[in-house]
């Protein structure tokens, strides 16, 4: 392994669930950190710092939903949640708590990977074009990872952060739902639109007026930020 090499930290209660997640990273060139539970995890990535985390969403000690909230306190890194319930309403949850997407068990490997693989792209520094956007009162710094909206800092995941930056250069058009997901995610997400939905609620609510306002809402078709 070179220093290059990215580390994942995957935390999971389930031991079957733990060695199959560890031996597929593995066997794919990653190093890889394991746990069972969120406190220990939580410890782990403070002293890691890893690539990405891939935690299930129920663990002892600390929940994945709960270790979500408390490493967005901490750091923007890449959060992938596993979880064994199909309902969209845990899937929302994870997505709310701050991960950056969420596969369900039971997962093939390529799916998986190709979840791991975009989730890893989006959190890779030095992608951004280094330019500086303005629609409205939002403005956009990509060399300094920044949003103001009016004089005020706006706290953005890297995911929020990507969408917003589409928005702006496409301002005034309609961005379709998989155009967006493309760009930003990876074109294997195409069709995810639950996955965008629960993102660009998010975003509007941290831009505060100025995203309800601004970001338009083409139903079944996609979305159109004004300005």
């Amino acid at each position: 392994m070179t220093r290059f090499t990215p580390h994942i930290l995957v935390a999971d209660d389930d031991p079957a669930i733990l060695a199959a997640v560890s031996r597929i990273l593995q066997l794919n060139g990653f190093f890889v950190v394991s746990c069972s539970d969120g406190e220990t995890a939580l410890r782990l990535f403070s002293e890691l710092s890893p690539a990405l985390l891939i935690a299930d969403v129920r663990m002892p000690r600390l929940d994945g939903l709960e270790l979500c909230k408390k490493i967005r306190e901490i750091s923007d890194a890449p959060i992938l949640i596993l979880t064994a319930v199909s309902d969209e309403a845990t899937a929302a949850r994870a997505l709310e708590a701050g991960a950056d997407d969420y596969v369900r068990k039971p997962f093939g490997a390529t799916e998986f990977l190709a979840r791991v693989r975009a989730a890893l792209r989006r959190g890779r520094p030095g992608g951004a074009r280094g330019e500086r956007l303005s629609v409205g009162s939002i403005t956009l710094d990509e060399a300094m990872h920044q949003v103001l909206v009016g004089s005020d800092p706006v706290e953005l995941s890297r995911t929020e952060f990507a969408i917003l930056a589409f928005l702006m250069r496409g301002r005034g058009r309609v961005l379709t739902h998989d155009q967006i997901l493309t760009v930003v995610w990876g074109p294997e997400f195409v069709g995810s639109h639950h996955l965008l939905r629960v993102s660009m609620s998010r975003l509007r609510r941290k831009l505060g007026p100025q995203g309800t306002d601004q970001i338009e809402t083409l139903s079944g078709v996609g979305y159109r930020l004004r300005g």
